[in-house]
């Protein structure tokens, strides 16, 4: 008998240790308010069966990328608009999310196709899609927190964080419990390395290209996706777990960015200045024209 007690006390201890441990992994389980907008939990979160809608998804969908893939959509979209940095970020980590996957029915594809499907899907709410992740990513609080950073990088893309798109990522942290002061460290830092436009002068744009003489629009677009590549950072990568991308790889990306942009003008305003093919055509028309009449062939 007292060794069937002991049992039981033991299983009992277990339980309340594991317990302990979830709960150490994911601090202030309370909702915050999240400073700027005040938002209590209860304006925030309505509490229904975060099942229901999901239950609609097929197994692709369903998973924990494939769920994913939606509150990115939503979050893109929230503005109306994605740009073209915000479509290249989204690109390498649809890259990532592939490759991460372990459903193999969930390609690039797939995922590009539920990300653009949230436009003008309004079948799957923001809540539900965040209940089921937050449940994919139990005990997995830091991962969470890396997705609420990346979508601030998504959002800051355009250079601006609009109204909707803050409301968006404050009602996705909420719901995937993440804490007040992290939720407020994060907002604070892109706050703060977008609070200035990034000066850039063409001999530092061609550096960052390795620009020379001969190279194309379509060359300076190909260099800026491979440098965009190198720069952006696998949010799930476990070594880039405790790694800040605001501080590592935001501020390489704003230069090569603007470094972009300053080339881009200088390429176009050369090619406005060069003649066309059918100007020079015509120019050599009038040129002979011209020197026929001077010699007297001009009938």
């Amino acid at each position: 008998m007292e060794i069937v007690l002991l049992a039981i006390a033991g299983v009992v201890i277990y339980l309340l240790y594991n317990t302990l441990q979830e709960y150490l992994k994911n601090p202030l389980h309370q909702m915050p308010s999240f400073g700027k907008n005040n938002n209590t939990a209860e304006e925030v979160i309505s509490f229904q069966n975060p099942y229901e809608e999901i239950a609609a998804l097929d197994k692709a969908k369903a998973s924990e990328f494939g769920v994913l893939s939606a509150i990115l959509g939503k979050v893109v979209w929230s503005d109306g608009h994605i740009c073209p940095l915000e479509q290249k970020l989204l690109d390498e980590m649809i890259v990532d999310m592939s490759a991460e996957s372990k459903n193999p029915k969930l390609t690039p594809e797939d995922i590009q196709n539920i990300i653009m499907e949230q436009k003008d899907n309004n079948s799957m709410s923001l809540e539900s899609l965040c209940d089921r992740y937050t449940q994919l990513t139990k005990g997995e609080y830091k991962k969470r927190l890396k997705v609420v950073e990346f979508l601030f990088a998504l959002a800051y893309a355009d250079g601006v964080l609009s109204e909707g798109e803050q409301e968006c990522i404050i009602d996705v942290a909420a719901l995937f419990e993440i804490s007040n002061e992290d939720f407020n460290a994060l907002y604070e830092n892109f706050e703060k390395n977008f609070a200035q436009d990034l000066e850039m002068s063409l001999e530092t744009a061609k550096e960052i290209f390795e620009y020379h003489q001969g190279m194309t629009l379509e060359d300076v677009k190909q260099t800026y996706d491979e440098l965009i590549k190198k720069s952006k950072q696998n949010i799930f990568d476990s070594k880039n777990i405790n790694k800040s991308f605001c501080e590592s790889s935001l501020p390489k990306i704003r230069e090569i960015e603007q470094a972009y942009k300053v080339l881009k003008e200088f390429l176009e305003s050369q090619d406005a200045s060069q003649p066309t093919q059918v100007q020079q055509e015509e120019k050599h028309q009038g040129d002979v024209a011209s020197s026929q009449s001077s010699r007297g062939w001009d009938f």
